[in-house]
């Protein structure tokens, strides 16, 4: 029977309106977010990404991406140069590029081709640029790299042509040195050598008084007189004093031996000590020059000039360039490196799939760069391979661009780079050169004593480099033609001085090479502007630093050689009364020795006699026999 209570069952339809209308509100924001946020979210992506790998601040202005296209237009980039906030290093019109579907969706991108327009340089900003604060130290604190370079940092940012000119107006170097030099090096170590003679004269005060004495040397002449040398009746006797003599000549030999010994080894510590004193000339030469060194005592040579000149430019592209190596070697790791993952805000792993000839993580095939001007001119070129796994696509990365930027007045820009990863030891490779641009304002020295600046010049320069492993070779030229110097002093002196070293000069070179490994690089450079500053301040100076340098050398004297003196003469007193007292036993040797060979040659001659007559007699005796046999 049918309740009347139970409701009917409506039939199902073919069309599930609860499950659409969750999908289609799911869908819909998918497709707001798109269209509303993930270009904005997108973009602050890139220019927090961007400025963490240019350190300083990265702007782009717009970004517009089509889903279905898979394509991204990202346009007004500009990237701060970090020694100069309001000025960009690099400034982008638009970069224009289309992904593969098929390397989408393996969770990976593919770029077969990028278009980069609109390429300029040094372009001015509306305001300065954040630039990011240096990386706090390691917890293992800096490596041998940075501690070198910082080394190289400081004695290149030394005012060497400051404390010249400094010099030149009257300065005094030598003055600060009524209260330096109260630690030596020498005066330590005259107390050394005085210690040393001390034990050595105490030592061979006690072997001296060890060595035999004259009642040992009388006793064996006593027994030497009994020996009977004459008058020997038959062999017998002479047998029995040459065992005596025997006898007493090995008693003199063990007695004699240290003696001997003595008199080489007394010539010996002498002579070390005498040799000490050699030393001591070098330890004073190594108190001036670290009294020099203390007082800053500035040295007028060209190389030095010539680092405190340019020192700072070649410094900056070499740690510039180690920058770039080190982000792409991480981002770019060679065949068999371990990965290095980016910073992340927060902790997590990265894991990376894919299987022989499947996509890296990250290709680039080739981007055109173009940045073309009214009249043609402009920069043109193109990047290939950037890929983070360069072992799988089996291709470097390589860049060629030239071109001009007539905007900024630079001509004849032309770069090359290669980046090949593909083996165990990576390698970076690059060539740039800019044929021309103009110079103004290039400070190149800024002391309380001097000031010295291009106010103009045409400027040509190059840069080669090749970092292998551990290996760097870098290579700098640049010639300021047309040059014109603005130079400021406060004497008169110090302003001649500069325009003498100045004069004639209207262009001026500079060229530089570091290379070994970056624990250990070796630094070459020279500039004619070193040479001219050292002809030219050489009259004003050289006399003064000649002087000053004297007066070290006089401190170091007064404190050091009075005491020398007293120790030069207590070593001849020493030597001479230890010869004196080793003479005595010697003495004895070689008067025992004399009397020896003396005995030793007498009863060899009355040996030979007897010998002799012995045989004669036999002879005769024999004769005799022979007669009453027959």
């Amino acid at each position: 029977m049918k309740n009347s209570t139970d409701k009917p069952v409506k039939k199902q339809g073919p069309i599930r309106f609860e499950a659409i209308v969750p999908l289609a509100i799911v869908v819909g924001l998918i497709v707001a977010y798109f269209s509303l946020f993930f270009d904005s979210h997108l973009r602050r992506g890139l220019e927090y990404a961007a400025t963490q790998g240019n350190g300083a601040e990265v702007d782009i202005a717009t970004v517009k991406t089509s889903v279905f296209k898979a394509s991204v237009l990202i346009a007004g980039v500009q990237m701060t140069d970090p020694a100069q906030p309001m000025q960009n290093r690099v400034e982008i019109g638009q970069i224009r590029f289309r992904m593969l579907w098929d390397a989408l969706l393996r969770g990976k991108v593919m770029i077969d081709e990028a278009v980069i327009e609109d390429v300029q340089v040094a372009t001015a900003r509306q305001r300065a640029g954040y630039v990011l604060p240096p990386e706090p130290e390691q917890a293992e604190g800096p490596s041998a790299t940075d501690k070198m370079l910082e080394q190289m940092k400081q004695e290149f940012s030394g005012n060497v042509v400051g404390d010249l000119a400094a010099i030149a107006a009257g300065a005094d170097p030598s003055g600060q040195l009524k209260v330096a030099g109260s630690d030596l090096k020498s005066g330590a170590f005259l107390d050394e050598l005085k210690k040393s003679q001390d034990e050595m004269e105490q030592q061979w005060r006690e072997r001296i008084a060890a060595l035999p004495r004259s009642e040992d040397f009388n006793a064996l002449r006593t027994r030497l007189s009994k020996v009977q040398t004459k008058d020997f009746k038959d062999v017998m006797q002479v047998q029995a004093s040459v065992k005596e003599l025997q006898a007493i000549r090995d008693e003199f030999d063990a007695l004699s031996k240290p003696v001997g010994e003595a008199g080489g080894k007394l010539g010996g510590d002498m002579g070390t000590l005498r040799t000490s004193f050699t030393d001591l000339e070098k330890v004073m030469r190594e108190d001036v020059q670290g009294l020099q060194a203390r007082l800053k005592l500035p040295s007028l040579d060209a190389a030095t000039l010539s680092r405190a000149l340019f020192g700072m430019d070649v410094l900056g592209k070499l740690q510039q360039g180690k920058g770039y190596m080190e982000q792409a070697r991480q981002y770019m790791p060679a065949k068999g490196a371990k990965k290095v993952a980016p910073k992340q805000i927060h902790k997590g792993h990265d894991y990376a799939f894919g299987r022989p000839k499947a996509y890296p993580a990250f290709w680039l095939r080739r981007a055109a760069v173009t940045s073309t001007l009214p009249g043609g001119k402009g920069l043109s070129g193109e990047i290939l391979d950037v890929a983070t796994d360069q072992a799988l696509t089996g291709k470097p990365m390589q860049a060629l661009l030239k071109g001009n930027f007539p905007q900024q007045g630079i001509n004849g820009v032309k770069a090359e780079l290669l980046v090949d990863h593909r083996k165990e030891v990576p390698l970076e490779r690059l060539s740039f050169e800019v044929g021309s641009y103009a110079l103004a304002g290039r400070t190149l020295v800024d002391s309380d004593s001097v000031k010295l600046a291009f106010s103009k010049a045409d400027v040509a320069s190059g840069v080669s480099g090749e970092l292998r492993g551990d290996k760097v070779d870098l290579r700098m030229s640049s010639r300021f033609g047309a040059a014109a110097f603005e130079t400021s002093a406060k004497t008169t002196v110090v302003r001649e001085m500069m325009a003498a070293s100045l004069s004639g000069l209207d262009a001026v070179t500079m060229d530089a090479r570091v290379s070994g490994t970056w624990s250990d690089l070796d630094w070459k450079l020279s500039s004619n502007l070193g040479d001219a500053m050292v002809k030219g301040m050489g009259r004003y100076l050289q006399a003064k630093m000649d002087e000053a340098k004297k007066r070290i050398q006089a401190m170091v004297d007064a404190q050091i050689g009075e005491q020398r003196q007293r120790l030069q003469a207590r070593q001849k007193e020493i030597e001479s009364q230890l010869k004196d007292a080793l003479a005595k036993p010697q003495a004895q040797v070689d008067k025992l020795r004399a009397e020896l060979d003396a005995a030793r040659k007498d009863l060899d001659k009355r040996k030979n006699a007897v010998v002799d007559s012995q045989k004669k007699k036999l002879k005769q005796d024999a004769g005799k026999l022979l007669d009453k046999w027959r």
